[in-house]
């Protein structure tokens, strides 16, 4: 930008140089310069195929055919250990080359360059402690923080669990130095069970992972995976935001921003600022006004509810034979391949 400034003084357009140049410089200095941090996200699976061939190659037997006692045994042991775990000889496929590669990426860029590891479909401790083996055994000098994804009904109901058996590991506790997030999957979790019980075990899964966090002194940060629609959890933001869980807030919260709703929340400048406005005064009074927790004669009523929905939604989206074909005639997509985009934008912006 200096150069820039001093270009445009030299050849005799200072004027200019001191208008939205000269105006930037001065913001830059004060505030700095910096970009967005990239999360990292990559499915469970992928990493036990890595820990896999890693198993097989050094001939102490499969990993996928381990239970998952002896998975964190393992795991564990060679956390706490030093030796290095794998070579240049380790045998790879496409896939397992692909994350080790990107581990590797991690190790030789900045660290300011990237924010959390997001491990999708999450469901065991293992989960977990397998990511952070592979960041020390790729020499990331200072790993990312690693926030599991629990997506399905399952693995909200065992994601209480899932933090206890972390939390009760002293070098676990030790790495995260009292402070833990969580992603929860709206998306994924209606699809599985359906929207009402979805939305029923996210709030109750929230509740329990607090309290959790609570007993073992760590600060738990809620990230919360949402889409635009409401099968998404989409919804307007300062009602989705006073509907938490008390306590689970804590002043901050980290919320996906995706598809469409990038454009309707943060196009234009009036509609960004909006947008934080929102977002900053529902934090501000969820954390002033706690919501009123419900009844017991709530819950029994919402879990008799949501039994009941689920077993529903799942008779009909999958086990009805005639579903997809259904779905298919009714949806909108085949219509959409059809279309010249381009030409239907031409004509938006025309009218």
């Amino acid at each position: 930008m200096e150069l820039c400034y001093r270009s445009l003084c030299s050849t005799g357009d200072k004027p200019i140089a001191d208008g939205s140049l000269l105006d930037f410089m001065r913001q830059v200095s004060c505030f700095g310069l910096s970009l967005v941090k990239l999360d990292i996200r990559q499915e469970s699976d992928r990493h036990t195929d890595v820990m896999d061939a890693i198993t097989n190659h050094l001939g102490i037997g499969s990993y996928k055919e381990w239970s998952e006692e002896q998975r964190q045994e393992w795991l564990l042991s060679e956390l706490r250990g030093k030796r290095p775990l794998f070579g240049a000889d380790l045998p790879q496929t496409e896939e397992i080359k692909a994350v080790l590669d990107t581990f590797h990426v991690i190790s030789e860029l900045p660290p300011d360059s990237f924010g959390a590891y997001i491990i999708s479909m999450a469901m065991t401790p293992s989960d977990v402690l397998s990511v952070e083996l592979l960041q020390r055994e790729c020499r990331v000098a200072q790993p990312l923080r690693v926030v599991p994804l629990f997506e399905r009904l399952a693995d909200l109901q065992s994601a209480p669990a899932v933090l206890t058996r972390l939390f009760s590991v002293d070098w676990y506790r030790d790495r995260i130095n009292g402070k833990q997030e969580v992603m929860i999957g709206y998306s994924d979790s209606g699809k599985d069970a359906g929207r009402l019980s979805a939305a029923w075990q996210l709030y109750k899964s929230q509740e329990e992972l607090i309290e959790v966090a609570k007993k073992f002194g760590v600060k738990l940060n809620m990230f919360h995976g949402r889409g635009g629609t409401v099968g998404r959890g989409g919804g307007p933001t300062h009602l989705a935001i006073l509907s938490q869980p008390p306590d689970t807030i804590h002043g901050s919260l980290r919320v996906t921003v995706q598809g469409e709703v990038i454009e309707q929340s943060f196009g234009e400048e009036h509609l960004c600022f909006r947008t934080l406005q929102r977002f900053t005064s529902a934090t501000l009074e969820h954390g002033m006004h706690s919501p009123v927790k419900p009844k017991p004669e709530w819950r029994a009523l919402m879990d008799e509810m949501a039994l009941i929905s689920t077993e529903e939604y799942r008779s009909i989206v999958f086990k009805e034979p005639r579903f997809i074909e259904y779905f298919q005639s009714v949806s909108v997509l085949d219509a959409l391949n059809c279309v010249d985009i381009d030409s239907v934008m031409f004509c938006l912006s025309f009218l």
